[in-house]
Parts: structure tokens; C-alpha cells; sequence
């Protein structure tokens, strides 16, 4: 009896446990002795026992990040978010507080202890734009493959109606792990841009890059190249489709997204016309810099602390650009980062917090950039496959985009039309920033506050062009 007693208290605290796993937990990452982050999960489990979650990084103001996986195992909860590269790992306490760390590439690790809350001392934010069921038009799971090395890709295909055929419009994310909706600072970019896009007659695929959510494969081994080819196959795979229109399948890419778009033309002659939505007309490394450059000066950070910051950069750039092997590159990057160990120890202590820098330097503040799909990433020459592009182009950009500076607007448009392209319509939009919103700043810190997720004259002069300029003549 006495036996029965106590497998009877072990199990009623391991359910008790499983119930407080769900809900809404936060607490502070520490990313240095100087900085952390307001960081919440929202734990659910559905009728069949499976755990799902949403993170929120609250002081960056990115809410419902999704997560891809979610175990619990007795008193350890683990979380994976392949959009961020991260991992949590916590050990439940019976006091309704995790102990734990958040894992990113490159071996670094933050600690976040979090505690369980019926209600968050903050609010996540309105997202006016995003659909609300019934939707007027048919919305469907779908998987394709990418044969060439077999891996599925999954996601959401919206269609008008059931007349067709129908234009069809894939949709291409930019840089990290992203889901099929684009989710970025709590808004879900794709899943607004296809709402509107189906409403107004095009069939819409969105789909989870391979490795982040439901899609199969490896992320971070993939490169620009590699995701191209998976959109090249969704091409493939809407032309299967009896409501689509074979002859007016196009591509519409943000941010690295629009680097993806050239090559998935070059891959697949048949596209008929590319969106480039704040795209670049340099490689990578140079939009990094550029960036920083824009950017840190909003943070507070001073003109000395930004010269350095590129100085490094384009240090490390050039000492890794033809080392393949990322056991040599990151030791070619530790010589590197001690030759700044001087300059670095004269920056003020507000530039090197907000900077994230710790002195003696570490490799692993610059950890991303040793990530196997960034090594080609870097490097890789858009102006090489904008040239290649003879389908109709439009180019669209914002003048307060401080992620990619408003001038590549002019510079992609250059380069198409000296290569020989005869219909390429681009625009430099005033005062909308690189999520393409109406904005004050056109800061990062500021893409969450805004309610709207896309500004509408920008959607409605995006859905104009196709029907003007992109079309088969049996749509027009």
C-alpha cells in the first residue's frame, strides 16, 4: 500500500508537471554582463498529446515566431526554432520556473531562465491585415519535391476559385530559416501578401524553406543556389495544376528572396515575370557592411564604433573568401579579430554594449558568418544572374530601407535594362522601409510596432503591374 501510495504522488506530480509545461513563460536572455532580451514562449498541446509553441522576443518586438519542434521529457522542455538557428533547452522546477539556455551556431549559448505567467507583462501587438476566417477563396496544404536530392517541401497553395486558370505567383522569403509565412517581427508577410494576392485572382504558393518547419532538408547547409533550385521546383509543381495558368507563372522574392528570384530564372526559362521587393545588386558582404553602416548609427553607436565594426568586417570578409575549410576560416578569423584587440578596447562602453562585443574579442560574436551556407552566400554575385533575366522585371524598394539602402533600386534596374531586358518597370517607394511599410524611421526596431504588415498602395501596385505586364493574353 505504502508502494502504491507513493507511484500514485510520483505520477499525479508528473502530470502536474506536464500541465504547467503549458502556458506562457518569460524571462530575461542574458546575452553579456550588459545585455539581455525580454524573451516568452506560449506553450500549447493539442488533443493528441503533441506540443506546439510561439516565441516571442519581446524587446526586439517579434511576436508568434513559431517554433518547429517542442519535447517534453519528464522535467526537461526543449524547443527548437529554425528560423532563429536556436535552441532552448530548461529543467522544469515544481516552483513554475525553467533553468535553461538558448543555443546558436557557432557554440554560443545564453543563459534564460524563464517563469510561468496566466497573463505577460507586456502586449502583442495587432496585426490588422491578416486574414480572418471563412476565407473567400480556397486555401490547401501542399507538398512538392525537389527530386534532384529528394527532399519535400511543404506548404500553402491559395486559389480564387474554381473557374481558372490562374496566374500563379510563387513566393520567395529572405535570409534565415523561414516559414511559409515570412514571419518577422510578428508579422506574417507572406500569409498578408497571398490574402491579398488571391483576392485579387492569382494563385498563391507559399511554402516553409527546406529545413524550417515542415519542410524536408538542411538549412544550414543551404545556399542561395540550393534555394533557388527548391523554387525552380515549385514551378514545376504549379504547372501540374490544372487551374493554373502555365503561361503566367511568376516569382515574387523579398530581401534575399530577390537574389533567389534571378537564379531560380536562370534555372527555369519558362518564369514569367520576376518581383525583386528590396533586393540587392552586390553581394552579400557588401550589403552587411552597408547596413551596419545605416543601421548602428540609429542604435547610438558612434561614428568610431561603426568604422571599426566595418573594418573588421571587411577584414574577416577578405581572410575567409577562398578559405573553403571553416576549421581554418575561423582560425584565419581569430588572427584577424586580434588586430582590432586594440581599437576595440578604446571604444566606449556604450558602443561596445550595443555592439555586443566582448574584450578580449571572441570569434563567436561573428559565429554566423562561419555557417556553412554563408561562406558561398557572401560571395555570391547577384549582377552575374540579373543579367541573365529577359522576362518582364518589376523592381520596388523603399527610400527609408535601412537593410538594404534605396539606391540598389536604381542599380538592378541598370543592370537589367543594360543587359538587354526591354520590360523592366522599377520603383523607389517614399517613406517605406524594407518590410515595404509605412514608416518613420525605416529602423529594425520599429518594423513591430508598425500595425500594417505591408503598406497597400505597395500591394495594389504590385497586383496593377502583373495585370498589366504579366499575364497570357488569355487572362488580360
Amino acid at each position: 500500500m505504502k508502494k502504491q501510495i507513493l507511484f500514485t504522488l510520483f505520477m499525479a506530480m508528473q502530470v502536474c508537471l506536464v500541465a504547467q509545461t503549458t502556458g506562457k513563460w518569460f524571462g530575461k536572455m542574458i546575452i553579456n554582463q550588459s545585455n539581455s532580451l525580454t524573451v516568452a514562449f506560449e506553450v500549447s498541446k493539442d488533443t493528441d498529446g503533441k506540443f506546439a509553441a510561439v516565441m516571442h522576443s519581446v524587446d526586439q518586438k517579434a511576436y508568434n515566431i513559431p517554433a518547429d519542434s517542442v519535447r517534453v521529457d519528464g522535467s526537461e522542455l526543449y524547443i527548437s526554432i529554425v528560423a532563429l538557428a536556436a535552441e532552448y533547452n530548461g529543467t522544469i522546477a515544481q516552483d513554475s520556473s525553467v533553468c535553461g539556455h538558448m543555443s546558436f551556431p557557432g557554440g554560443v549559448s545564453m543563459k534564460l531562465d524563464m517563469q510561468y505567467t496566466h497573463n505577460f507583462p507586456f502586449t502583442i501587438a495587432e496585426r490588422p491585415q491578416e486574414p480572418k476566417l471563412p476565407l473567400p477563396y480556397m486555401s490547401k496544404e501542399v507538398e512538392f519535391e525537389n527530386t534532384n536530392i529528394a527532399i519535400k517541401l511543404r506548404g500553402t497553395l491559395t486559389i480564387p476559385g474554381n473557374d481558372g486558370p490562374y496566374p500563379a505567383i510563387v513566393l520567395i522569403s529572405g535570409s534565415g530559416a523561414s516559414d511559409r509565412n515570412q514571419t518577422i517581427f510578428g508579422h506574417k508577410t507572406f500569409l498578408v501578401m497571398s490574402d491579398f494576392l488571391t483576392r485579387a485572382g492569382f494563385a498563391v504558393l507559399r511554402y516553409d524553406d527546406r529545413g524550417a518547419a515542415e519542410s524536408e532538408g538542411s538549412f544550414l547547409s543551404a545556399t542561395i543556389l540550393d534555394h533557388a533550385e527548391d523554387a525552380a521546383y515549385a514551378i514545376d509543381f504549379l504547372k501540374s495544376r490544372e487551374f493554373v495558368d502555365t503561361l503566367s507563372i511568376g516569382l515574387l522574392g523579398h530581401s534575399l528572396g530577390a537574389d533567389i528570384a534571378p537564379v531560380t530564372c536562370s534555372m527555369n526559362p519558362s518564369v514569367s515575370f520576376a518581383i525583386l521587393m528590396a533586393g540587392a545588386a552586390k553581394p552579400l558582404k557588401d550589403i552587411i557592411v552597408e547596413q551596419c553602416d545605416a543601421i548602428y548609427p540609429t542604435m547610438g553607436i558612434s561614428a568610431k564604433g561603426t568604422q571599426l565594426n566595418k573594418d573588421i568586417l571587411e577584414a574577416l570578409f577578405a581572410a575567409i573568401e577562398f578559405e573553403h575549410d571553416i576549421k581554418k576560416a575561423k582560425e584565419k578569423g581569430v588572427s584577424v579579430l586580434e588586430s582590432f584587440e586594440s581599437r576595440a578596447q578604446d571604444l566606449f562602453p556604450g558602443d561596445k554594449e550595443k555592439l555586443g562585443y566582448t574584450t578580449p574579442l571572441t570569434i563567436n560574436t561573428w559565429g554566423s558568418l562561419f555557417v556553412p551556407y554563408m561562406k558561398h552566400d557572401l560571395f555570391h554575385d547577384n549582377a552575374k544572374y540579373l543579367e541573365q533575366i529577359k522576362c518582364p522585371v518589376l523592381v520596388i524598394g523603399g527610400d527609408k530601407d535601412l537593410q538594404v539602402l534605396p539606391h540598389h533600386v536604381k542599380l538592378i534596374e541598370e543592370i537589367l535594362v543594360n543587359s538587354g531586358n526591354k520590360n523592366v518597370t522599377a520603383k523607389l517607394y517614399p517613406g517605406k522601409n524594407h518590410l515595404m511599410q509605412d514608416a518613420q524611421t525605416g529602423a529594425p526596431s520599429e518594423y513591430g510596432d508598425i500595425k500594417n504588415t505591408i503598406a497597400p498602395d505597395v500591394i495594389n501596385d504590385i497586383i496593377h503591374w502583373i495585370r498589366t505586364n504579366a499575364c497570357s493574353p488569355q487572362k488580360n
